[in-house]
């Protein structure tokens, strides 16, 4: 077997980005750090940061980042929760108030649309902030403000999309920067901390080309081991649920097997009963500072004496773990915060060589049912304010 014949799009993708965040910081850090101006940051006393799937995603890797840093209370809600849900007192009656993160790449989707039109309709109250690969998007045009994320420009060796890692990361930065710059504004730390901040980020992403090659040939290797396996579950706690809920969506773009994601508490009271248990291949996330790791720790136990097949992505010691589990060691971050810009990587080396082993097209490419333009109407959907 020739470790060549499956490269593919997603692997490709995950070492360009090693070298993108670097990139990326440099093009585009002056512009998102002032994309909001000191009285606007200063004003606002709550924050809503809201997308669709790995924007979703992005804005829940931020929430801790705009908490702790910026000092604000934040809110990550799912789309359609900000466009149809959310009780319309929370969007006005103050200047400035709440800062109102719509996050979409595209700038195209329909329900990102619709919140930034509910929250300009306040009248006094929401800022409405474009967070966007497209500047000159309906989503950019509707908001009071852009934070451009334009990205680097990169092609791969293949016919095919791969799901978002490069699109992923730049929204998580641009974001991450945004909590940093409001923690600087409000003098919190001086702009010599913000500015390591932002290279620690950085730091933690080019850290993986120390390891990368060794991953990739770990994750080669689980892929074929795993290759018959179609159930996935993948469990966490507390920030690290983040990468969870990301895996889990890279698996059902690239290979369409059925996952889910669970906090580790719940998976020992529900999840544990499944009765394919050595069917079901299940990722465990675990950052050493996590405050649930005991916890982890005894349900990793539990997963090695039941038999499920399972891999640990830690940069804790691997000695915490049941002996013969799979342990991807993972570099540390200079701060907890930042490892969701990161640690998904490895996995996601992972999820693009079991599409090859199963000889599936990532996003159902080449299936007569996925092939309708905007069949899944994120797009076309009709825009309502409700």
């Amino acid at each position: 077997m020739n470790k060549k014949d499956f490269d593919n799009a997603l692997r490709q993708e995950v070492y360009d980005l090693l070298d993108m965040a670097a990139a990326l910081a440099e093009q585009d850090d002056g512009d998102l750090r002032m994309a909001l101006s000191t009285p606007e940051l200063f004003a606002s006393r709550k924050a809503i940061l809201t997308g669709c799937g790995d924007s979703y995603c992005a804005a829940l890797a931020a929430r801790p980042v705009f908490e702790k840093l910026g000092h604000i209370g934040t809110s990550a809600l799912p789309a359609i929760e900000a466009a149809r849900h959310l009780d319309s007192s929370v969007l006005g009656g103050e200047p400035h108030n709440p800062l109102l993160y719509c996050i979409s790449v595209s700038g195209t989707v329909s329900r990102m649309i619709e919140i930034a039109k509910r929250g300009n309709e306040t009248g006094v109250g929401a800022h409405t902030v474009a967070v966007t690969g497209n500047p000159d998007s309906p989503l950019a045009q509707e908001c009071q403000t852009t934070m451009a994320v334009p990205m680097p420009p990169y092609t791969n060796n293949f016919d095919e999309h791969s799901p978002g890692l490069r699109s992923y990361y730049a929204s998580i930065y641009a974001l991450m920067t945004s909590a940093i710059r409001m923690g600087e504004v409000k003098m919190h730390y001086p702009m010599s901390q913000a500015g390591q901040y932002r290279k620690d980020i950085v730091d933690y992403i080019e850290s993986y080309k120390d390891c990368i090659d060794a991953m990739d040939e770990q994750m080669f290797a689980l892929a074929e081991e795993w290759k018959d396996i179609d159930s996935f579950e993948f469990v966490a706690a507390g920030d690290d649920m983040v990468t969870a809920w990301f895996d889990s969506a890279k698996i059902y773009e690239a290979t369409g097997d059925v996952c889910t994601y669970e906090n580790v508490e719940d998976w020992c009271h529900i999840n544990f009963f499944a009765r394919d248990y050595k069917g079901i291949a299940t990722v465990l996330i675990a950052e050493k500072n996590n405050p649930a790791m005991p916890r982890i720790i005894e349900a990793a136990g539990v997963m090695a004496r039941i038999g499920r097949p399972c891999i640990v992505f830690t940069d804790a010691d691997e000695s915490l773990f049941p002996a013969g589990m799979k342990v991807c060691k993972l570099p540390s971050a200079a701060h907890s915060w930042i490892t969701p810009a990161g640690n998904y990587i490895p996995f996601a080396l992972f999820a693009g060589y079991l599409a090859k082993f199963k000889n599936v097209g990532m996003f159902r490419q080449g299936m007569e049912a996925f092939a309708v333009q905007d069949g899944n109407k994120i797009k076309t959907s009709k825009i309502e304010i409700v």
